[in-house]
């Protein structure tokens, strides 16, 4: 009987935050998107409180005193004094809804940008690791811009520039190198842990504070990847193969050679949503990193997105292989200096637009909008729903659809797919109207989606979003890493997998397809 009544408590208890949950405020957009305190700010949403008095608005972690109007759909508030940049808040007694970006908060005489390079060349990357630093430093920091590294290094690599090894913090400026005298030498620090990741971001943050916050996350990447033994490290290839291409394939990033270690992505996911927690305890802000970018290997896939869905308001990742010199920072920053009055959507677009215009062949490379993302994954969680019958068109639509899997017959893993050519395929091979619906809205919410994409034209077909698709039941059972793509895993569960559905469409797939 205890027993029984200790259900119905849970039971209600949960149905009550439903409810509160569904009656909370929900901001929908504000404008201006910046301004300084004293600047009225309308908040546009729903189920605010008619009296100003019954709404508490943050500006981050600063509360509004002077609400200047207020309905139950539009707040008028002004920005009040000490307020930094971050996220606005509303808080009614059914609860508290935030806006999707940053409002920006100006820093007088202080930094427009602070781009944060996590640089892992503690591996057989370290030469393309130093000429990046020597990229950044023919352009160097700013009074806009500072450019902050945390490298870390290895033996047996690369002996130039004092051949040290550990890791060290630089602001660099216009003609360093990476042997002057650091801003400090932290000695070995594991790169592939998600502690140290979440500490140089804090530390930048609080080191370097600026109206904007991007970070480049440098080395090898593999995707999803969640579930494999930490001492089945990459073996050593050569130097001018890309990024990610090794014997044994981690669905990682970030791989320390000297630690034995890599970064899961759910530990780069918790080390980032960690650091966020970490700045707004300490009272800097309520803030996500304008730009989340991927200066690595086969990063831009949905599960890897969605990771990322509460601490970035851009990412950019690339569906294909990197070359091993990776991102044109010269470029980039160049742009960048040129510009520091670039928001998210800027940079992360140009970062896209100057890797395309390095390379000739054998690329991919996209930015997303963070806000379209819940969009795109209804619309994936439809799509997978309704794709339930004429399984021979849609195992046609899967073998037409250009897929990313660089190892073939050494590796039997990371098995990509562009999400919306697969769609397109499914669109003009099925029948069934509701199909039909279901891959059109997926394009349509990747269009939305992806703000800037580039391929060169081997890898046509190619539209800026992957998504995890083995071709047939045999490719998927051999697949090592499959049973993590599975909502019963929970050893550095994937949160696209464990909150959505598309891991049972591929069962289903490959059940009614065949080997």
């Amino acid at each position: 009987m205890f027993r029984k009544k200790s259900l119905a408590l849970i039971v209600f208890l949960v149905f009550a935050l439903v409810i509160l949950s569904s009656c909370a405020p929900k901001i929908i957009s504000f404008t201006p998107g910046t301004g300084a305190p004293g600047t009225d700010v309308t908040i546009n949403g729903k189920r605010f409180k008619e009296d100003a008095a019954d709404n508490t608005v943050k500006f981050g972690d600063t509360v509004a005193t002077d609400i200047v109007s207020s309905s139950t759909t539009k707040i008028i508030a002004k920005v009040p004094a000490g307020a930094s940049t971050g996220l606005i808040s509303v808080r009614t007694n059914r609860g508290t809804g935030y806006s999707a970006e940053n409002f920006i908060v100006p820093i007088l005489g202080g930094a427009k940008w602070t781009l944060m390079v996590y640089l892992d060349a503690d591996n057989n990357l370290e030469s393309a690791g130093i000429d990046d630093f020597l990229e950044m430093a023919t352009v160097g920091s700013s009074s806009d811009v500072n450019i902050v590294v945390q490298m870390d290094r290895t033996t047996g690599h690369d002996n130039t520039f004092g051949d040290w090894t550990g890791t060290r913090r630089f602001l660099i400026n216009e003609d360093d190198t990476p042997d002057m005298a650091p801003l400090s030498d932290l000695g070995e620090q594991n790169m592939g842990h998600p502690d140290t990741l979440r500490d140089f971001v804090v530390w930048a943050v609080e080191n370097y504070p600026a109206e904007h916050y991007a970070l480049s996350i440098w080395n090898h990447g593999d995707g999803w990847r969640n579930l494999i033994e930490r001492s089945l490290m990459p073996r050593a290839r050569a130097p001018e193969t890309p990024r990610g291409e090794e014997t044994i394939t981690l669905r990682t990033v970030a791989t320390d050679a000297q630690d034995n270690d890599v970064l899961f992505m759910k530990e780069v996911q918790d080390a980032l949503e960690g650091a966020k927690s970490r700045l707004e305890e300490r009272g800097m802000t309520n803030v996500k990193l304008d730009v989340v970018g991927f200066d690595a290997c086969l990063m831009g896939m949905v599960e890897v997105s969605y990771a990322l869905r509460n601490v970035a308001n851009y990412m950019v990742g690339s569906e294909w292989l990197e070359p091993g010199d990776g991102w044109p920072y010269d470029t980039i920053l160049t742009e960048l200096i040129n510009t520091p009055t670039f928001d998210g959507s800027d940079l992360s677009s140009v970062i896209v637009t100057k890797y395309g215009l390095a390379y000739s062949s054998g690329i991919t490379q996209a930015s997303v909008d963070m806000t379209k993302l819940s969009d795109l994954i209804s619309k994936i969680d439809a799509f997978a729903g309704a794709m339930n019958t004429e399984w021979a068109a849609l195992k046609t639509a899967r073998d037409n659809t250009i897929t990313y899997h660089p190892y073939g017959d050494l590796w039997p893993s990371t098995w990509g797919v562009d999400l919306w050519h697969f769609a397109d395929n499914v669109y003009n091979g099925v029948t069934s109207t509701t199909i039909k619906n279901a891959a059109q809205a997926v394009k349509n919410a990747i269009d939305a989606f992806v703000t800037n994409e580039h391929h060169s034209s081997d890898k046509n077909g190619s539209h800026g979003v992957a998504i995890y698709f083995p071709p047939n039941k045999t490719k998927y059972e051999n697949d090592p890493d499959h049973t993590a793509y599975l909502q019963t895993n929970d050893v550095f569960p994937v949160d696209f997998v464990k909150l959505h559905n598309w891991d049972e469409f591929l069962i289903a797939f490959y059940n009614n397809t065949g080997t």
